[in-house]
């Protein structure tokens, strides 16, 4: 099993590297703070949707299905949603979860990349984003020849639909701090 702690072992000699180029560049303190806090973000995120990565032996190959993934757009929130034997809280944290993963996104994209500023560049990096998770997940069980994370379009959906809200967010913060400044 590659658990996510082996990521967040390279990610640190990859943070310093990152530090250290950083500090020639001469960059702000406030803009690295803001780097940091992205970088660790972008790894946690990475550590949640995408590990751990069980390692089968070939003896187990015939328990790959891959009918469990969900192309179809609603489907998982119909089939959650309908599942009488799940409890209310379980299906609420499914549908919050996507909406806790991408937040951060939204609000750190604008801040990274003064360029992205903008609602369509922004929502663009985070489908992208959101896309390469499952695409990743979806390529890693066809490597491992196990299904061991669900590819699901509802997923796409959810972070990119759910992850406006942290745009807003950034919106309403970056208004006040700029009317606080201005007083």
């Amino acid at each position: 099993m590659i658990d996510y702690e082996f990521l967040y072992i390279i990610s640190i000699p990859i943070y310093l590297i990152l530090l250290n180029v950083l500090r020639v560049k001469k960059i702000m303190l406030n803009k690295i703070m803001i780097y940091s806090l992205f970088y660790f973000y972008i790894i946690s995120l990475l550590a949640v949707t995408l590990f751990p990565i069980p390692i089968k032996w070939l003896n187990e190959i015939w328990n790959y299905n891959k009918d469990t993934n969900n192309y179809i757009p609603f489907m998982s929130i119909i089939d959650i949603m309908s599942n009488k034997q799940l409890d209310i809280t379980i299906k609420i944290k499914q549908i919050i979860w996507n909406i806790v993963l991408f937040i951060p996104m939204w609000f750190f994209v604008p801040l990274v990349w003064e360029n992205k500023k903008y609602f369509k560049k922004t929502l663009l990096i985070v489908v992208l984003s959101t896309i390469w998770i499952e695409l990743t997940q979806l390529f890693i069980s066809f490597l491992i020849w196990f299904n061991y994370k669900i590819t699901d379009l509802d997923d796409i959906l959810l972070n990119s639909l759910w992850g406006i809200i942290g745009y807003f967010l950034y919106r309403m913060f970056q208004w006040s701090v700029l009317n606080i400044f201005k007083k």
